[in-house]
């Protein structure tokens, strides 16, 4: 541990309701136990993640290390800082405080308690090469850790961060539960809509797409598997597009992918896996980025694999 002479903590201190702020509390008492030097940067607002991250990876200081405790979204943030600073390949560390938490169990991370992660983190020699993904298009070029949607997806997103429920559910650490409820109120209110998507020299038309889901790992919403081929260190992305189907086929198929996975060998879903690929969706939909809200676009995206280094105690399986 004597190599790492300070922690810089970014701190979304409303993650998970409450989750990143004891996460917070506990690495920091451990860190004033064993008298270690550390500073906590605390997210006010919406970009803060963005601006801080960048500061300290411009900083570059001997022996530091920059942990974030928070959740998907403020982990997002970060590295899209870090990947604007003039030091893009600064390793982040990550302690998990928000409510889906999809990044870490992507990862398969056997470590939950944040003593104990701070304790990995801090007897890492060397830092960890993740995937992650990359999104430009008109106006938007974005890194991601775990995935976007378009459609379905992210309107369930949209519902889910606008519900008076999210909170009180969230108390219970039941925020799974809060995207589950507020995906029914999606299935009523998400159209289809058309969608092309060109890959290896070939072009793939939809005419009804309803679920549409570029991935880094399998997971979204808090657990669900979109894509349980999905594999953060295999240096690909994954593309999920479900068409629109109503009824009970729709239900059956809505089981399979919140159950075992099955719902990738269905007629009506189609996945690719690429290092890279381009959407172009219309009219306008909603569109999701880590469980952020992108708002509704018409989205023209090209999609590609990257690579950050994490301290994070993680293996390829």
């Amino acid at each position: 541990m004597s190599k790492t002479n300070k922690i810089e903590i970014i701190l979304n201190y409303h993650a998970g309701n409450g989750h990143a702020k004891s996460a917070c509390r506990k690495v920091t008492n451990f860190l004033d136990s064993i008298n270690l030097n550390y500073e906590v940067h605390t997210t006010r607002s919406d970009g803060d993640g963005v601006r801080i991250a960048k500061e300290l990876a411009n900083q570059q200081l001997p022996n530091v290390k920059i942990v974030v405790i928070g959740g998907d979204g403020t982990l997002n943030q970060c590295v899209n800082g870090v990947k604007q600073s003039n030091f893009p390949n600064t390793p982040i560390g990550y302690i998990p405080g928000g409510s889906g938490n999809d990044f870490i169990r992507g990862l398969k991370l056997k470590i939950k308690d944040p003593v104990r992660l701070i304790q990995a983190i801090l007897s890492m020699e060397q830092p960890r090469t993740i995937d992650i993904g990359q999104a430009t298009g008109p106006n938007f070029s974005h890194y991601f850790i775990n995935n976007i949607g378009i459609g379905f997806d992210a309107s369930t997103v949209y519902y889910t961060n606008h519900s008076a429920r999210k909170e009180f559910l969230n108390k219970l650490r039941l925020g799974t539960l809060s995207y589950l409820t507020n995906l029914l109120k999606a299935i009523t209110r998400q159209p289809a809509f058309k969608l092309d998507v060109d890959y290896a020299s070939q072009q793939k038309h939809f005419d009804s797409a309803y679920i549409v889901v570029a991935t880094n790992h399998p997971y979204f919403g808090g657990g669900f598997a979109i894509d349980p081929t999905a594999n953060p260190f295999n240096h690909h992305l994954n593309l999920v597009v479900v068409k629109k189907i109503t009824g009970l086929t729709f239900a059956k198929l809505l089981i399979k992918l919140l159950t075992d996975g099955s719902h990738l060998q269905d007629k009506n879903v189609w996945h690719i896996e690429r290092t890279d690929f381009t959407l172009h969706s219309s009219p306008k939909q909603f569109g999701q980025m880590d469980g952020e809200e992108l708002n509704k676009h018409n989205f023209d995206l090209h999609f590609q694999v990257d690579q950050h280094l994490f301290w994070l105690p993680v293996n390829e399986d």
